[in-house]
């Protein structure tokens, strides 16, 4: 009987992931591509290996005959032309196959085809995939935010300042109509439920916990021209964790962790934080956490040469009978234009009110005895000569000018779930490896937190919290792990981390690359791990 394989297949615009059976040809590999992504102006598919960069040229070889098996990740060449996901807009029959993560198994589930939950229809406008959308407006990217600017304009004092033709633009405030991904699917149940039960078992939810998401994008036929992400792991970085909060920590090792990930096929994909319940999604300061983060993982690798992020932010907090809840989000474009200009003030609440430093134009507002100190709308006093300082641009919700305004305006909810059956990159293992950094190391001691953290937000110095961090596993704790696990124990998540952390990131690279290509683990490096 011919078995089944599934192959990753990079391109510009994510990750296919393909099912085929063991004895099928080159041809039939490009077919099934064809299948999925469109080609225009008849470009030639060309492919090749990703770890030995061998082209696929003849259509009638069979893959197995160079080397193309279970796992093996190809690359579609990005000299082809432009290239999209086809448009899909039956749904197929494997969408049953999909639960919400946050319903119980009795329950009755509603298929991720109804374009969206109940919740999000009556929590929000309803939103088309971005290349959806750009089909609709003829690619037409000039008035999106991320392409406009926003910054102050300087006011000299003692001078003609020209103002009439460079006044900031007004912004108005509303829902963004597009997002950049559609859907995020928690493949690896268990590592979730592990990140769940830690915070609520072991912290008892007094104590916040957040991780990075690695998986993959892929299409997603739900959607037209729909991209989703899939997290296959959570990793833990060094964190200080407080009731309210929690901030990343200077983490040496995310780095290595990126390459392990990258060298498996997989990619950082976003972030999950837990929280306790609050009225709004999120607050001002977690939506700047979520901003930092998109702004920071911008690519202009879109065909259109409009910046693009597509780090998913899931948030993870108690329901009415305690049990976790997960929703996922973006920030919309306009939150990071925003940011980019720096028109948010520097610390921001724990409240669904985001502030910036934008002002009312009010005329009222400004006299001779304070112009000098008055932040600048007035275009009048800019002219006489006055110092003002700067004219920044005026803030329009609803037809009002606004200085500050709920977060909910800045929010782009995406779709969440988990596959009843799920196909993980990473097997269960009978005795799961420890979770890294979940020791705790001291209290009342928030150090130093990273560009990846809430930092430039409000930190959380001077608050009683835990650090925590990562410890050495003993010889018993090892023999413990290769004792309880079969030959998958080396295709491990955390193992690999911990591998890298204790020996280095060569040898943790060279266990991935065996474990895509399916070869046995040289044993010495069992010996130096347990000794």
């Amino acid at each position: 009987m011919v078995g089944e394989m599934i192959l990753r297949v990079k391109s510009k615009i994510g990750i296919s992931r393909l099912e085929l059976s063991e004895d099928s040809t080159v041809g039939d590999l490009k077919n099934k591509i064809k299948e999925r992504i469109q080609f225009t102006n008849n470009s030639q598919l060309k492919l090749y290996i990703e770890y030995n960069h061998q082209h696929l040229l003849e259509d009638e070889v069979r893959l197995s005959e160079i080397g193309v098996v279970h796992g093996t990740s190809l690359v579609l060449d990005n000299g082809v032309d432009e290239i999209s996901y086809k448009t899909i807009t039956t749904r197929p029959s494997s969408v049953t196959e999909e639960i919400d993560l946050n319903s119980q198994p009795n329950e009755t589930t509603t298929p991720p085809n109804s374009q969206l939950s109940e919740g999000e229809k009556l929590d929000g406008p309803l939103f088309k995939s971005f290349d959806a959308y750009l089909h609709e407006n003829g690619f037409e990217i000039g008035d999106l935010p991320l392409m406009n600017s926003f910054v102050p304009i300087k006011i000299k004092r003692g001078a003609i300042n020209k103002v009439s033709v460079t006044l900031p633009k007004s912004i108005t405030i509303r829902h963004q109509k597009y997002r950049h991904v559609d859907h995020l699917e928690m493949m690896n149940v268990d590592e979730v439920r592990g990140f769940a039960n830690f915070w609520l078992s072991e912290l008892q939810m007094s104590l916040q916990r957040i991780g990075w998401m690695y998986g993959y994008y892929t299409e997603d036929h739900h959607y037209p021209y729909g991209i989703r992400a899939v997290c296959e792991a959570i990793y833990e970085p060094p964190q200080f964790s407080t009731i309210n909060d929690v901030v990343m920590l200077e983490d040496e090792m995310l780095c290595s962790v990126d390459k392990i990930a990258e060298k498996l096929g997989l990619e950082r994909v976003g972030m999950i934080f837990t929280r306790l319940p609050n009225e709004c999604f999120l607050t001002a300061r977690e939506l700047m956490r979520v901003i930092e983060m998109q702004y920071n993982s911008l690519r202009h690798t879109h065909y259109t040469g409009y910046p693009v992020s597509t780090m998913v932010t899931c948030t993870m907090s108690p329901d009415d009978s305690g049990q976790p809840v997960l929703n996922a989000f973006m920030a919309s474009d306009l939150a990071l234009a925003l940011y980019r200009d720096e028109l948010f003030t520097s610390s921001q609440a724990f409240s669904n009110i985001i502030h910036t430093k934008c002002d009312i134009n009010d005329q009222s507002s400004l006299s001779s005895n304070n112009s000098s100190s008055s932040s600048g709308n007035s275009v009048r006093d800019s002219v006489r000569g006055v110092e003002i300082g700067e004219l920044k641009p005026i803030l329009m919700e609803s037809g009002k000018e606004v200085v500050n305004f709920d977060t909910s305006w800045l929010i782009v909810r995406i779709n969440e779930s988990a596959p009843i059956k799920p196909n993980s990159f990473f097997p269960k293992l009978n005795t799961p490896f420890p979770i890294e950094n979940r020791n705790p190391s001291n209290s009342n001691n928030s150090g130093n937190s990273t560009g990846n953290s809430v930092s430039s937000n409000g930190s959380s110095s001077g608050v009683d919290g835990v650090r925590y961090g990562e410890k050495l596993l003993d010889k018993k704790e090892m023999l413990e792990y290769f004792s309880g696990n079969s030959g998958d124990l080396w295709n491990n998540f955390h193992f690999l981390i911990y591998v890298c952390r204790v020996l280095d990131v060569d040898t943790a690279l060279s266990i991935c690359e065996s474990i895509v290509q399916q070869q046995p683990i040289d044993d010495l490096i069992k010996e130096l791990l347990i000794h």
